[in-house]
C-alpha cells in the first residue's frame, strides 16, 4: 500500500531570535496600527473604536488581551520602578471581622497585586455579565462585551499610571485621586458610547454595571477567602 505524499512545500519556520523579538515589539508599537494607536482611538472615542474593531476593520487595533496585558505591565513595572504604593482590584479593608487578617485574605491580595493583567480579566468577567444583563436588547454577546472591557481597562492602567506619576513628581497624591475619579467617569463615558452615544440612559446603566462588577467582584474574593478558611 502506498503511502501519499503532499507535494505542497513546508513553510520554513524561523527561529525566535532577538531580530524576532525586536520585529514584535516594533509592530505592537507602530504609531499608525500598534499600541499608540489602538490607546488614542479608545481615548478620544472608545465605544466607536470598539465597535470598529468588532464589525469593520481589526487589522489596525491591537487585540484586546495583548493590549490589556501590555498595559498591565508597563503600570505594574513603572510602579515598582518608581516606589509608588498604591493598590488596586485589592479586597483590603472590606470585612472588620475576627477573620480580616486571615492569612487566606492576604494571599489573594498578594495575587492581586503580582497579577494585576488576570485580575482585570476576573473584574471584567464580572462587569460583563452585568453590563449583558443590564444591554440585553442591544444584541452584543457577552464576549464582545468582554472585548470592550478589556479595551477600557487597558486605558484605565495607562491613564492611572499618568496621574500617579504627575502626584509622585510633585507630591501631590490628591492627583492621583482626583485621576482615578476621572477614570471612572471614563468607563462609564466608554460603555455608554459603545451601546449608544445618544440616549442617556445607557451612561446610567453603565455607572450602575460599573458599581455591580466592583462589587461583585470584592466580595466573590470575600467569598473565596471565607471558603478557603472554613475548608
Amino acid at each position: 500500500m502506498n503511502e501519499e505524499h503532499s507535494s505542497e512545500p513546508k513553510k520554513e519556520i524561523k527561529r525566535i531570535d532577538a531580530k524576532y523579538i525586536s520585529h514584535e515589539i516594533q509592530h505592537l508599537l507602530h504609531f499608525d496600527k500598534g499600541f499608540p494607536f489602538t490607546f488614542k482611538e479608545l481615548l478620544i472615542r472608545p465605544g466607536k473604536a470598539v465597535r470598529e474593531y468588532l464589525r469593520e476593520n481589526r487589522e489596525k487595533y491591537v487585540k484586546p488581551i495583548v493590549f490589556l496585558v501590555f498595559s498591565a505591565v508597563i503600570y505594574t513595572f513603572l510602579i515598582h520602578l518608581f516606589h509608588i504604593d498604591v493598590l488596586i482590584f485589592n479586597i483590603k479593608g472590606l470585612g472588620k471581622t475576627q477573620w480580616e487578617n486571615n492569612h487566606n485574605i492576604e494571599a489573594i491580595n498578594s495575587w492581586i497585586d503580582s497579577h494585576l493583567g488576570y485580575s482585570a480579566l476576573i473584574i471584567g468577567f464580572f462587569m460583563a455579565l452585568w453590563t449583558k444583563i443590564f444591554f440585553y436588547k442591544k444584541g452584543f454577546n457577552i464576549f464582545e462585551i468582554f472585548v470592550l472591557l478589556s479595551y477600557i481597562f487597558g486605558v484605565f492602567f495607562i491613564s492611572v499610571l499618568v496621574f500617579l506619576l504627575i502626584g509622585k513628581l510633585f507630591n501631590l497624591f490628591i492627583i492621583a485621586q482626583v485621576g482615578i475619579y476621572l477614570v471612572q467617569v471614563y468607563f462609564v463615558w466608554a460603555i455608554g458610547q459603545f451601546f449608544g452615544e445618544k440616549n442617556f440612559l445607557n451612561y446610567v446603566k453603565s455607572l450602575i454595571c460599573l458599581f455591580l462588577g466592583i462589587v461583585t467582584y470584592k466580595y466573590s474574593l470575600v467569598l473565596l477567602a471565607y471558603l478557603i478558611h472554613l475548608f
